[in-house]
Protein backbone atom coordinates (compact mmCIF):
# COMPACT_ATOMS: atom_id res chain seq x y z
CA UNK A 1 0.00 0.00 0.00
CA UNK A 2 1.25 3.20 -1.11
CA UNK A 3 1.80 6.10 1.43
CA UNK A 4 0.38 9.05 0.21
CA UNK A 5 2.25 12.03 0.17
CA UNK A 6 1.16 15.84 1.74
CA UNK A 7 0.80 18.02 -0.64
CA UNK A 8 1.75 21.26 1.64
CA UNK A 9 -0.89 24.11 1.76
CA UNK A 10 0.15 27.63 0.07
CA UNK A 11 -0.39 29.30 3.42
CA UNK A 12 -0.61 28.00 6.57
CA UNK A 13 -0.54 29.81 10.18
CA UNK A 14 -0.95 28.43 13.51
CA UNK A 15 -1.43 30.30 16.42
CA UNK A 16 1.24 28.98 19.69
CA UNK A 17 0.19 25.74 20.96
CA UNK A 18 0.74 22.81 23.17
CA UNK A 19 -1.32 19.99 21.81
CA UNK A 20 -4.26 19.32 19.42
CA UNK A 21 -7.30 17.44 19.66
CA UNK A 22 -6.52 16.53 16.14
CA UNK A 23 -6.19 12.71 17.12
CA UNK A 24 -9.97 12.46 18.80
CA UNK A 25 -11.52 13.84 15.99
CA UNK A 26 -9.52 11.62 13.69
CA UNK A 27 -10.24 8.73 15.61
CA UNK A 28 -14.08 9.20 15.45
CA UNK A 29 -13.66 9.51 11.70
CA UNK A 30 -11.88 5.94 11.65
CA UNK A 31 -14.56 4.46 13.95
CA UNK A 32 -17.12 5.40 11.35
CA UNK A 33 -15.38 4.13 8.34
CA UNK A 34 -13.31 6.96 6.95
CA UNK A 35 -9.80 7.06 6.36
CA UNK A 36 -8.18 11.06 6.03
CA UNK A 37 -5.58 11.86 3.86
CA UNK A 38 -2.71 13.73 5.04
CA UNK A 39 -4.26 17.31 3.89
CA UNK A 40 -6.46 16.21 5.64
CA UNK A 41 -4.95 15.76 8.84
CA UNK A 42 -2.77 18.45 8.83
CA UNK A 43 -5.88 20.53 8.71
CA UNK A 44 -7.37 18.93 11.86
CA UNK A 45 -4.13 19.55 13.46
CA UNK A 46 -4.25 23.24 12.81
CA UNK A 47 -7.88 23.83 13.96
CA UNK A 48 -8.19 22.07 17.00
CA UNK A 49 -4.88 23.10 18.28
CA UNK A 50 -5.22 23.73 21.76
CA UNK A 51 -3.20 26.23 24.47
CA UNK A 52 -2.13 24.58 27.86
CA UNK A 53 -5.42 25.42 29.62
CA UNK A 54 -6.99 22.89 27.01
CA UNK A 55 -8.87 25.46 25.11
CA UNK A 56 -8.94 25.97 21.01
CA UNK A 57 -5.43 28.13 20.46
CA UNK A 58 -7.38 29.96 17.44
CA UNK A 59 -10.84 31.69 18.77
CA UNK A 60 -11.56 31.91 14.29
CA UNK A 61 -10.24 29.30 12.62
CA UNK A 62 -10.19 29.55 8.85
CA UNK A 63 -9.92 26.72 5.76
CA UNK A 64 -9.84 28.03 2.09
CA UNK A 65 -9.77 25.01 -0.29
CA UNK A 66 -11.03 23.57 -3.43
CA UNK A 67 -11.41 20.45 -2.54
CA UNK A 68 -14.52 19.81 -1.10
CA UNK A 69 -13.98 17.01 1.19
CA UNK A 70 -10.97 19.08 2.78
CA UNK A 71 -13.78 21.77 3.75
CA UNK A 72 -16.88 21.42 4.48
CA UNK A 73 -16.35 17.07 5.32
CA UNK A 74 -13.27 18.12 7.79
CA UNK A 75 -16.02 20.79 9.02
CA UNK A 76 -18.29 17.64 9.35
CA UNK A 77 -16.10 15.18 11.11
CA UNK A 78 -15.48 18.39 14.06
CA UNK A 79 -18.96 18.91 14.26
CA UNK A 80 -19.55 15.22 14.84
CA UNK A 81 -16.84 15.50 17.50
CA UNK A 82 -18.27 18.46 18.83
CA UNK A 83 -21.33 16.17 19.93
CA UNK A 84 -20.12 12.81 20.40
CA UNK A 85 -16.78 13.10 22.01
CA UNK A 86 -16.72 16.75 23.69
CA UNK A 87 -19.68 17.07 24.73
CA UNK A 88 -21.06 20.49 23.34
CA UNK A 89 -24.42 21.72 24.22
CA UNK A 90 -24.47 23.63 21.07
CA UNK A 91 -23.41 23.98 17.41
CA UNK A 92 -24.41 26.01 14.13
CA UNK A 93 -23.84 25.41 10.92
CA UNK A 94 -24.69 28.21 8.59
CA UNK A 95 -24.02 29.09 4.86
CA UNK A 96 -24.66 31.73 2.68
CA UNK A 97 -26.79 29.74 0.72
CA UNK A 98 -29.57 27.45 2.89
CA UNK A 99 -29.39 24.29 0.38
CA UNK A 100 -25.63 24.39 1.04
CA UNK A 101 -26.64 24.31 4.56
CA UNK A 102 -29.35 21.22 4.01
CA UNK A 103 -26.48 19.33 2.40
CA UNK A 104 -24.16 19.28 5.47
CA UNK A 105 -27.21 18.64 7.43
CA UNK A 106 -28.66 15.80 5.02
CA UNK A 107 -24.63 14.51 4.78
CA UNK A 108 -24.21 14.42 8.88
CA UNK A 109 -27.66 12.22 8.95
CA UNK A 110 -26.18 9.66 6.54
CA UNK A 111 -22.79 9.23 8.55
CA UNK A 112 -24.40 9.01 12.08
CA UNK A 113 -27.71 6.70 10.36
CA UNK A 114 -24.94 4.30 9.40
CA UNK A 115 -23.11 4.20 12.48
CA UNK A 116 -24.87 2.61 15.76
CA UNK A 117 -22.24 4.04 18.02
CA UNK A 118 -23.60 7.25 17.14
CA UNK A 119 -27.00 6.81 15.90
CA UNK A 120 -28.12 4.99 19.89
CA UNK A 121 -27.16 8.08 20.91
CA UNK A 122 -29.65 10.66 18.91
CA UNK A 123 -32.68 11.54 20.63
CA UNK A 124 -34.37 13.36 17.78
CA UNK A 125 -33.62 14.86 14.20
CA UNK A 126 -35.98 17.94 13.52
CA UNK A 127 -36.49 18.92 9.74
CA UNK A 128 -39.05 21.58 10.05
CA UNK A 129 -38.10 24.23 7.11
CA UNK A 130 -35.42 26.68 8.72
CA UNK A 131 -35.29 24.87 11.99
CA UNK A 132 -33.81 21.71 11.14
CA UNK A 133 -31.72 19.90 13.85
CA UNK A 134 -29.97 16.64 15.38
CA UNK A 135 -30.80 16.15 19.52
CA UNK A 136 -28.60 14.07 21.65
CA UNK A 137 -30.11 12.62 24.56
CA UNK A 138 -27.40 14.06 26.88
CA UNK A 139 -28.66 17.24 25.38
CA UNK A 140 -26.13 18.28 22.85
CA UNK A 141 -27.50 19.62 19.87
CA UNK A 142 -26.49 20.70 16.19
CA UNK A 143 -29.15 23.58 14.18
CA UNK A 144 -28.36 24.32 10.37
CA UNK A 145 -29.51 28.53 9.71
CA UNK A 146 -30.11 30.28 7.14
CA UNK A 147 -27.95 33.11 6.99
CA UNK A 148 -29.54 36.50 6.39
CA UNK A 149 -28.73 39.83 5.14
CA UNK A 150 -29.47 41.63 8.37
CA UNK A 151 -26.60 39.57 9.98
CA UNK A 152 -25.72 36.70 12.75
CA UNK A 153 -28.02 37.38 15.22
CA UNK A 154 -28.95 34.18 16.77
CA UNK A 155 -25.90 32.37 15.49
CA UNK A 156 -23.95 31.28 18.66
CA UNK A 157 -22.95 28.35 20.08
CA UNK A 158 -19.95 26.13 21.11
CA UNK A 159 -19.01 26.29 17.54
CA UNK A 160 -20.43 28.39 15.08
CA UNK A 161 -19.72 26.90 11.31
CA UNK A 162 -19.81 29.85 8.86
CA UNK A 163 -19.42 27.59 5.64
CA UNK A 164 -19.31 29.41 2.16
CA UNK A 165 -17.88 32.20 3.63
CA UNK A 166 -16.46 34.38 0.49
CA UNK A 167 -20.26 35.68 0.56
CA UNK A 168 -19.71 36.92 4.65
CA UNK A 169 -20.10 40.68 4.99
CA UNK A 170 -19.59 42.39 7.90
CA UNK A 171 -23.11 43.12 8.64
CA UNK A 172 -23.50 38.95 8.91
CA UNK A 173 -20.32 38.90 11.63
CA UNK A 174 -21.00 42.27 13.52
CA UNK A 175 -23.43 40.78 15.85
CA UNK A 176 -22.38 37.02 16.33
CA UNK A 177 -19.19 38.30 17.23
CA UNK A 178 -20.11 40.22 20.64
CA UNK A 179 -22.44 36.71 21.44
CA UNK A 180 -19.19 34.33 20.57
CA UNK A 181 -17.16 36.59 23.14
CA UNK A 182 -18.89 36.23 25.99
CA UNK A 183 -19.22 32.65 25.48
CA UNK A 184 -15.26 32.63 26.03
CA UNK A 185 -15.63 33.75 28.99
CA UNK A 186 -16.69 30.79 30.82
CA UNK A 187 -17.00 28.09 27.79
CA UNK A 188 -14.46 27.44 24.78
CA UNK A 189 -16.10 28.62 21.59
CA UNK A 190 -14.28 28.77 18.10
CA UNK A 191 -16.14 29.70 14.55
CA UNK A 192 -15.00 27.82 11.52
CA UNK A 193 -15.04 29.53 7.89
CA UNK A 194 -14.89 27.28 5.13
CA UNK A 195 -14.63 28.80 1.96
CA UNK A 196 -13.30 28.58 -1.38
CA UNK A 197 -11.24 30.78 -3.02
CA UNK A 198 -12.42 34.74 -2.21
CA UNK A 199 -14.18 37.35 -4.43
CA UNK A 200 -13.29 41.00 -5.25
CA UNK A 201 -15.90 41.81 -2.43
CA UNK A 202 -15.23 38.98 -0.19
CA UNK A 203 -13.88 42.00 2.79
CA UNK A 204 -14.55 39.48 5.63
CA UNK A 205 -12.59 36.40 4.46
CA UNK A 206 -10.21 38.62 3.09
CA UNK A 207 -9.42 40.43 6.46
CA UNK A 208 -8.81 36.78 7.77
CA UNK A 209 -6.59 35.56 5.33
CA UNK A 210 -3.81 38.48 5.61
Amino acid sequence: MTTATLVEPEHLWVPEHTSTAADEAIGLAESCGFELDPEQRLALEAILAERPDGRWAGFEAALIAARQNLKTFLFEIIVLADLFVWDAELVVWTAHEFATTMEAFRDLQRIIEANAHLSRRVKRVLNANGEEAIELHGGGRIRFRARTKSGGRGLTGDRLVLDEAFALQPSHVGSLMPAMSARSVSGNPQILYGSSAGQLQSSVLRALRD
